[in-house]
């Protein structure tokens, strides 16, 4: 594991160099910021790209919550209150609601067909990342780009630049079947050591303080990139 200041990609690279054998690596899960994937690019030219499948459907979710506060009417005191009570529960999967939570989305999308469209996409998207196969993923994903495209919601014909710019890293998330599951809850855990110290000034000892949180982890190796 090694910590690397800031987001830019100089920093990224000099990790990336540092790397004994770089040539093993396969794949690289990251979120779609373009300095990472320019890294990964210039230095580990045999790796594969793989975009982390929970920060896409993140994006799926803010355009969905952008429907929502497009009908409520933003936050303005005329908002529709309906629609703001249920802003979590628009993002919850449609496997985890529970009854009455099922019966008030119900009375949503009877009142807000728009709302009920862009819950749909949300919901679809979840599903695809199901598929078993790059190929048929690849036939699904064309279908709702499709669906995107044709439909009256504007705040999801924004993602279609996205999906575009990044669908090879998208669709290699079926060849790799990986995610920034665990480095998500290391950062977690950063956010927990900065609050309790009250933030830090000195970049060395903050990086010394997240190794030691990680039983057996030798500051002189470094396989996990944070």
């Amino acid at each position: 594991m090694e910590v690397v200041e800031g987001q830019g990609r100089q920093k990224v690279e000099e990790y990336l160099d540092s790397l004994p054998e770089p040539e093993k690596v396969k794949a690289v899960a990251m979120d779609m910021h373009e300095p990472f994937r320019q890294a990964i690019q210039m230095c580990l030219p045999l790796a594969k790209v793989v975009v982390d499948k929970f920060h896409l459907i993140r994006h799926i979710n803010g355009a969905l919550d952008k429907v929502r506060s497009r009908l409520q009417g933003g936050s303005s005191r005329r908002k529709r209150k309906d629609l703001f009570r249920s802003r979590y529960t628009l993002l919850k999967g449609a496997e985890r609601l529970a009854d009455w939570e099922r019966e008030r989305l119900n009375q949503l999308f009877y009142h807000y067909p728009e709302l009920r469209r862009a819950w749909v996409l949300k919901e679809s998207f979840r599903a695809w990342y199901s598929y078993m196969d790059r190929y048929t993923a690849e036939e699904a994903l064309e279908l709702l780009e499709e669906e995107i495209t044709s439909s009256s919601l504007p705040e999801f014909k924004q993602l279609i630049h996205t999906l575009t710019n990044w669908r090879e890293e998208i669709l290699n998330y079926f060849d790799y079947r990986i995610t920034n599951g665990f480095v998500e809850g290391k950062n977690n855990r950063i956010k927990t050591i900065k609050r309790m110290a009250y933030g830090y000034r000195n970049m060395d000892n903050f990086r010394l303080r997240i190794l030691a949180t990680n039983p057996g982890c030798e500051v002189t190796l470094s396989h996990l990139l944070t």
